[in-house]
């Protein structure tokens, strides 16, 4: 039956449109996560740096104090 066949090849169609805009969809929200959690990666990486150079100030301020005191 030739409309039955149609009917069925435009639901198809349908089926495969609603996919692909789900995929892509889905494709951008990795995108987005994956620069979300490089960024993270970046801001922790940095205060990291940054809590390393305050403890070393720290080690510093502690030495001079030590040497103050003999």
């Amino acid at each position: 039956d030739p409309h039955r066949w149609l009917a069925e090849t435009k639901w198809l169609c349908e089926e495969i449109k609603e996919r692909e805009s789900k995929e892509k969809k889905l494709r951008c929200y990795v995108l987005q996560s994956r620069e979300q959690l490089k960024h993270f990666t970046q801001m922790k990486e940095a205060e990291h740096q940054s809590l390393f150079k305050q403890i070393k100030k720290q080690e510093k301020l502690l030495e001079e104090v030590h040497r103050e005191k003999r």
